[in-house]
């Protein structure tokens, strides 16, 4: 692998982050959706800031890759690309549609992929895998702003009980009007705050 080719998978996987970012953000108002789900789709954004920061820090540098740094960072990538790929596809399958078949296309989708899976477990590997590829010795491009709100996401999708069906009395939809997210830019980092109802899920500037 080569520098141009690390861009190119970091490129690939900000577009699956961002397709997922546009299908939560494009749902329907009155949409009755997991709270899982909505916290997920809330802390997206968060994942495409510290990649799309990653991509412009290394746009200058990609022919001076060192061979060894881009070996290292081939796995990892190739890891969340595919983790990120199954979070859109979930997203795909169960956000647009009818609610009330929202639970099924879930289930089908997470038996089908197997354990580890679901969108909590998917986000928080995906959190990690960015957390390596934007940390690496030779790249360093996060901010401790990004660092410290990517160790928030991963503690608090890790904190998240699991509304999966088969582990809990039912699939917990709840509906509610009004945006979803609200994303305000603090600084050099990003600022989400998520209006849905989901419990003390606010990242306040830090």
């Amino acid at each position: 692998m080569s520098g141009l080719e690390v861009i190119g998978s970091i490129s690939a996987i900000i577009g699956i982050i961002d397709a997922s970012i546009k299908i939560y953000k494009g749902m329907r108002q009155d949409k009755k959706l997991s709270d899982n789900f909505k916290v997920v789709g809330a802390r997206l954004p968060i994942l495409l800031d510290s990649l799309q920061t990653c991509r412009s820090h290394l746009e200058p540098a990609k022919d001076r890759l060192p061979a060894d740094v881009c070996k290292s960072l081939e796995q990892v990538l190739d890891d969340c690309d595919e983790k990120a790929s199954k979070l859109r596809q979930i997203f795909e399958k169960v956000i647009p549609g009818e609610d009330d078949a929202a639970e099924k296309r879930y289930l089908k989708l997470i038996r089908r992929f197997g354990k580890g899976n679901k969108v909590e477990e998917l986000m928080a590997s995906i959190t990690k895998d960015v957390q390596l590829i934007v940390n690496n010795h030779a790249i360093k491009s996060a901010s401790p702003n990004q660092n410290n709100q990517l160790a928030r996401v991963i503690q608090e999708m890790e904190s998240l009980k699991s509304d999966t069906p088969d582990e809990s009395s039912g699939f917990q939809f709840n509906s509610g009007g009004g945006a979803q997210t609200n994303n305000v830019n603090s600084g050099s980092g990003q600022q989400i705050n998520n209006n849905a109802a989901v419990g003390t899920q606010n990242f306040g500037k830090y």
